[in-house]
């Protein structure tokens, strides 16, 4: 689930792994970021912090149609929910992918690790979507296929490497992305799910900048 990393070009090599936001939840999200917490001994990553957020412009009564600044662009709601539904299904694809290509048994349980929360997020982002009338695509946004083209290429190591360091990019996009719209989405369904999605992508791109040290050797 953006690459959005292509689309943004925002992101730094590390995110701030605190948020200000207390929307509460109950989602299962909670228990597997703590979960994976306490399996990880991970209390979060540290480092600079992405200044995305600029306080959003007019909103308008349409769902979905809530003005935020992500970097150097303008987003809406249904721009977020299209984008981050279509970065899903490429995080699934491509764990698929490497559930297939790669011979390192950690890489193989990290992807199952996103083809499983992906998975979750997707069905949340079609219930989210439904209840405001939304379309999310049915298949790969551009910028996710050609990703996915690229990787589809490679086997092995070479595929290894690769991976791992396109999913840490990607997820460091995803987090500058998901910070501005916990901050800053109009409808509170929305703003809660990235709320509670965004200590998951941090636990994602922890793992991922673990990995990349580990495959390139």
């Amino acid at each position: 689930m953006a690459a959005w990393s292509i689309v943004a070009g925002a992101a730094c090599s590390r995110i701030d792994a605190n948020t200000s936001n207390t929307v509460p939840t109950t989602d299962a999200y909670a228990a597997t970021v703590t979960a994976t917490n306490a399996a990880t001994g991970m209390v979060g990553v540290g480092g600079s912090t992405v200044d995305a957020y600029v306080a959003p412009g007019t909103t308008s009564n349409v769902a979905g149609t809530g003005t935020m600044r992500y970097g150097t662009r303008n987003i809406t709601e249904a721009t977020f929910l299209m984008e981050a539904a279509s970065g899903s299904m490429m995080e699934v694809q491509l764990g698929k992918l490497a559930l297939e290509r790669s011979a390192n048994s950690e890489v193989k349980k990290f992807a199952q690790m996103l083809v499983d929360h992906h998975t979750k997020a997707h069905q949340e982002l079609i219930t989210i979507a439904s209840g405001m009338n939304i379309t999310l695509p049915s298949s790969l946004l551009p910028m996710h296929q050609e990703l996915a083209d690229q990787l589809s290429k490679l086997t092995g190591n070479e595929f290894d490497k690769e991976y791992i360091d396109e999913i840490e990019d990607v997820h460091e996009s995803d987090i500058a992305l998901f910070d501005v719209v916990s901050n800053a989405a109009p409808t509170t369904t929305v703003k809660a799910f990235a709320i509670r999605t965004l200590p998951v992508l941090r636990i994602h791109e922890h793992q991922a900048d673990e990995l990349e040290a580990k495959v390139s050797k």
